[in-house]
């Protein structure tokens, strides 16, 4: 029943997921997170789609989990062997590849009614054909959806009381369909070769955002403006895999293109400007409009690895590899204001242009407009190394020496067509290196048991703030770094009927990187600043038990205590020793049981299942947002949810019936201060459905 990364994080021990609409997600592993909303930040924790990291922070995109072989959640630093963006821990997608040996199909559908909402649907088939016996197949995976709307525009007059957003009032605004599909070729050129190609696209589509406004009524929000966005992206990869005498060797590249943008109401976000009280944010006193955000996102990434071949009988195993990766995003901010040029903000800052260049500004009714150009070209040398001092003790090494270069190119109008004022057109680059170490030591009790103990390392890249003439900000920020010390245990008893696993992990952040806004007027200038440190002690449990063959009952718990440790003051903005990290529960839990009836109804076997989950409270700031209107700390309650799944399953087909969010909660994923007044994102109501299944 999983279909993209909410659905599953809550059943993951520390791991964190945060929406913030529109499109906005973050993934983050045991607490390591300054901001809800930072803008040209690198993210703290690695997404992976295959071998490839497709990691844009904030904006994560949200792969359909259609026709996936597992997912790999990496928790703590993983700098050894997956490198920047994985500072606290890597989640890893791996898609099912072509078989050659037999050939496969099946079709799966389902529709779904929202508790006061709409109706869903969701529709996807998987055709595997082997093209040549035992050497070539073709593997094709279509889907389409509809994500029900469930929240409702309601009726409103504006802040200033003179216009009111009767024409748009409207329930269930915030549908999203899903269409998209995957082709992969294998090729198994020989008894040790294996080539693998694959095209991955999907296109992601919004009518409106499900996000709430707390002065109003349960699931409704209040806009002035048309809201809708569009995420499209498609990826090209191309892996080989070889069996050498030496060593199992993989060379891997690929190339993920990506498109979103977004258009906002932003009338509650320019009412706050223009309550400011200055004349360059005077926009004649109850203004109307809208924010659009266009943003183009590129990765290439290649890497080729070195692993020791596993039936070696060497008390060594070792892997090492070369990486290569670069990002480019392409990012266009803009701000309108319905009549704009007829405004004294207008008037002022066109007669500054002619005091300075001779001419007035065009009239226009764009504001703001931002353009953002990010580079980011990274190589590193990775390698770890194992030796079994005994056969039970293994100790690992592990290294990687990095380089990047990072050019920023930042231009601003405000509004557009101004140089005279408030004017933006700066590159800022930066470049460094360094590396990052792991040590880790296992004793195997058993074939069944052991218990270890890592050091481990993960960083973030630095880089230059693009600034204006008169900012106060430092041009550039240093990488910040995460440190992790961590023992535990992994068991499985009584024949394998109980697994029991344990972890405890003190994390040290150092050189937390901020951004922050300078603090004089009028200036409107963002940036990146290191503050000093953080740190999280927590530990994470996970059980699964089959007290017999009918049955299986799992859980999780984890608790973090992720908070800064040294009080500090940066630009205007102070964070208080014992501050909380935002974004990451203190508590989370979840436990699952599952019975399957000895009976037979229909000729399949029945089965029910029941998954509970807990979410601690969280906060969505650390105290320092560059938003307007900002109310600094907010706690986000915690929630707890259940989901229920009957049905019935054969070798050939499968129905069940579902519900979600069984008590109808009303979970606090982020408390976002985006657009002035808040706007909370929360978890889906509760949702009944039915899902069919057949495989050829």
């Amino acid at each position: 029943g999983f279909n993209d990364l909410g659905d599953y994080a809550k059943f993951v021990p520390s791991l964190s997921f945060g929406t913030r609409e529109p499109g906005g997600t973050s993934i983050v592993f045991r607490g390591i997170a300054a901001a809800g909303i930072q803008y040209g930040a690198v993210s703290s924790s690695g997404l992976y789609l295959d071998e490839q990291p497709i990691t844009v922070a904030g904006v994560n995109p949200v792969p359909r989990l259609v026709d996936i072989e597992r997912l790999e959640a990496l928790r703590g630093p993983q700098g050894t062997l997956y490198g920047a963006s994985s500072m606290s821990g890597t989640l890893r997608i791996i898609t099912n590849k072509p078989d050659a040996a037999e050939f496969d199909a099946w079709v799966d559908a389902s529709l779904s009614q929202v508790d006061d909402g709409d109706t869903g649907y969701d529709v996807s088939g998987m055709v595997n054909l082997p093209l040549v016996p035992d050497r070539l197949a073709l593997r094709l995976v279509g889907f389409a959806a509809e994500e029900a709307g469930f929240i409702d525009n309601v009726f409103a007059e504006s802040q200033g009381g003179t216009f009111d957003n009767a024409g748009l009032v409207e329930e269930d605004v915030d549908s999203v369909d899903y269409v998209g599909g995957r082709a992969g070729l294998r090729w198994q050129i020989s008894d040790r070769w294996t080539a693998d190609l694959s095209a991955i696209f999907q296109n992601r589509d919004g009518d409106g955002f499900s996000d709430v406004n707390l002065d109003v009524g349960d699931l409704e929000q209040v806009r002035f403006g048309e809201e809708s966005f569009e995420d499209e992206w498609y990826q090209l990869a191309l892996t080989l895999n070889a069996e050498l005498p030496f060593a199992d060797a993989v060379i891997a590249t690929s190339y993920f293109d990506r498109d979103f943008r977004y258009d906002a109401d932003a009338t509650d976000y320019e009412f706050s400007f223009n309550e400011s009280g200055y004349v360059s944010y005077d926009f004649g006193g109850d203004p109307r409009g809208n924010a659009i955000n266009d943003q183009n996102d590129e990765f290439t990434t290649i890497e080729a690895r070195l692993t020791s071949r596993a039936d070696s009988n060497s008390r060594w195993s070792w892997i090492a590899g070369v990486f290569y990766s670069e990002y480019n995003r392409t990012s266009t901010f803009d701000s309108f204001v319905q009549g704009y040029e007829n405004t004294p903000a207008f008037a002022y800052f066109s007669y500054l242009q002619y005091y300075y260049t001779g001419s007035f500004l065009e009239p226009t009714e764009r504001w703001f407009l931002g353009v953002y150009d990010d580079e980011l070209k990274q190589t590193a040398v990775f390698g770890e190394i194992s030796f079994d001092l005994t056969e039970n003790f293994t100790i690992t090494a592990g290294g990687r020496w990095f380089d990047y270069e990072r050019e920023f190119a930042q231009r601003q109008e405000s509004p557009e067509g101004s140089t005279a004022f408030n004017f933006l057109d700066d590159v800022a680059k930066s470049d460094d290196n360094d590396f990052s170490a792991k040590l880790n030591l296992t004793y195997r009790i058993n074939d069944d048991r052991l218990v270890y103990a890592t050091y481990s390392e993960g960083f973030r890249v630095g880089g230059a703030n693009p600034l204006k003439e008169r900012s106060v900000l430092p041009r550039s920020y240093d990488p910040d770094e995460v440190t992790n010390y961590e023992v535990g245990a992994k068991t499985d008893w009584f024949e394998n009927r109980l697994r029991f696993n344990i972890a405890a992990y003190y994390m040290e952040w150092d050189d937390i990187q901020v951004q922050v806004e300078d603090p004089q007027a009028l200036i409107f200038q963002l940036g990146y600043v290191n503050f000093p440190s953080a740190e999280n002690l927590g530990f994470e449990v996970e059980f699964a038990v089959l007290p017999s063959e009918r049955w299986l009952i799992e859980g999780a718990v984890a608790r973090n205590d992720a908070e800064i440790s040294e009080t500090a003051r940066r630009f205007g903005c102070r964070v208080e020793d014992g501050a909380r990290l935002p974004l990451t529960p203190d508590w989370t839990a979840s436990a699952g049981i599952e019975y399957r009836p000895s009976m037979r109804m229909f000729g399949a076997e029945p089965f029910a299942r029941f998954d509970y989950a807990y979410v601690g409270d969280s906060v969505n700031s650390v105290g320092c947002e560059s938003v307007v209107g900002g109310t600094g700390v907010d706690t986000q309650d915690s929630y707890d949810t259940g989901d229920l799944r009957i049905g019935l399953e054969t070798e050939s087909w499968s129905g069940a019936f579902f519900v979600e969010n069984l008590w109808d909660e009303r979970g606090e994923v982020f408390i976002s201060n985006r657009w002035a007044k808040q706007r909370v994102s929360v978890i889906r109501p509760r949702t009944f459905g039915i899902n069919l299944r057949y495989r050829f």
